[in-house]
């Protein structure tokens, strides 16, 4: 039976056969964190690790630089020019005896056959034609175990010692500096460190209620595999998803950049569109470390926005509009009295009413339910462009309920007009979030 070890498990057998002057082996899937191991274990030996990704390579001259030469005096003879990576580690090794440091050979079962087995001549001859490995220079593999790789003889692996590795979560964390949203979320799940890509399904349920023959649709997370091109979340594309959100700013500063950031992102989702998941997934895949990481940083964003308005008193009293559309709305009758007033205001005016009236405290001043219900509906269609300065005013109340006037927003997120395909995602996540 093959057994698995995490890299924590690994580390101090690896230790092990380096001081000994043995070739670990490091097989797993890719992405899974090897190369940032060996990282990790030169920082522990003091030393430089010089990584070559073997499967980059063309064919064996790349790697050994083999090739022809005529001397002087006219005669050929067979030289070898090794790839940069291996001329830096040897002058390394060379320059600093008191060291022993790494060359570390990566994917190497994923190139070419001439390569690979020119790679097991390292470990045997510890030369490259006639260019000497110094002796205090370790070498170290690692390939994936699975997929499309460059099989090896029984002879060939017994060359090494072969190590089928797993990334763990402690290890992760203690020698990589990731973003506080992606620490938060592999801590409270450390299952997503390798997670699953999930797709959303719909199937269909019967109703509980025997008289009533319709069936309710149901929206369930199915776990699937798919070979097609699509993102993955392994502890490699976690730490690209983490370096990207701190070069955007979003790293739980609470600062005026990150609340920039976020605003315009969550101000750019749509029904069709959200921005910011689209961003988590094209790193990370449809997984459910992508749906953890993005619902962290939604939560953070309206505890930012909660914090900004004090519960006691109205917040968009800026916005009022003139007296004489405050009168209007409160005294009509009908529909159509509202949808008069709405064609002769201008859209700045539409645009600061629409958003006053989402406070309750301005529904209340209007005592006019249908009035109010009217122009949420109607003013949108007259409205041809999205302000982020209504979206800031907006974030002022939406996420507190004790504040949202519901009826008057539920009223505006029915509107069919085009502006509102800007609106309806951000302000349905905001309200939901509550």
């Amino acid at each position: 039976m093959k057994s698995t070890l995490t890299f924590e498990q690994v580390k101090p057998l690896i230790e092990a056969d380096l001081r000994a002057g043995q070739t670990p082996a490091l097989m797993g899937e890719p992405g899974i964190g090897k190369s940032s191991l060996i990282e990790d274990l030169s920082r522990t030996f003091k030393t430089k690790v010089f990584t070559l990704p073997v499967n980059q390579l063309a064919d064996r001259a790349d790697l050994t630089g083999v090739r022809m030469t005529q001397s002087e005096n006219g005669k050929w003879r067979q030289e070898a020019f090794p790839h940069s990576t291996i001329m830096d580690a040897i002058e390394y090794a060379s320059d600093h005896p008191d060291e022993n440091p790494i060359l570390f050979l990566d994917e190497f079962n994923r190139a070419s056959s001439d390569i690979t087995s020119s790679i097991l001549s390292f470990q045997t001859l510890r030369r490259i034609g006639t260019i000497n490995f110094p002796d205090n220079l370790r070498l170290v593999v690692a390939g994936n175990d699975k997929g499309n790789v460059t099989g090896l003889d029984q002879a060939s692996i017994s060359r090494f010692a072969v190590y089928h590795v797993r990334p763990d979560l402690d290890t992760f964390l203690s020698i990589q500096s990731l973003n506080p949203f992606v620490t938060d979320v592999l801590t409270k799940h450390p299952e997503d460190l390798m997670a699953i890509e999930v797709v959303e399904t719909n199937q269909d349920s019967d109703n509980d209620d025997d008289d009533d023959t319709e069936k309710d649709v149901m929206s369930e997370f199915e776990f699937i595999g798919e070979d097609n091109f699509t993102q993955i979340t392994r502890p490699r594309t976690i730490s690209y998803a983490s370096e990207w959100l701190n070069n955007l700013g979003i790293d739980k500063s609470g600062s005026d950049k990150e609340r920039e950031v976020l605003g315009q992102l969550f101000t750019d989702m749509t029904d069709e569109s959200n921005v910011l998941l689209a961003g988590i997934q094209a790193h990370v895949g449809n997984t459910t470390f992508a749906l953890h990481l993005f619902d962290e940083i939604n939560t953070h964003f309206n505890s930012m926005l909660s914090a900004t308005h004090v519960s006691n008193q109205p917040v968009l009293k800026d916005l009022r509009p003139k007296q004489d559309i405050i009168n209007t709305l409160s005294r009509a009758q009908d529909v159509q009295s509202v949808e008069q007033l709405i064609d002769t205001m201008s859209e700045k005016d539409l645009l600061d009413t629409l958003v006053w009236l989402t406070e309750m405290a301005s529904t209340k001043e209007i005592n006019n339910n249908q009035a109010v219900t009217a122009f949420m509906s109607n003013a949108p269609h007259h409205i041809a462009q999205l302000d982020n300065k209504a979206i800031q005013n907006l974030m002022k109340v939406l996420p507190d309920s004790t504040k949202v006037a519901e009826n008057a927003v539920k009223a505006m997120l029915k509107s069919t007009a085009p502006v509102m395909n800007q609106w309806r995602g951000m302000i349905q996540s905001v309200m939901e979030q509550d």
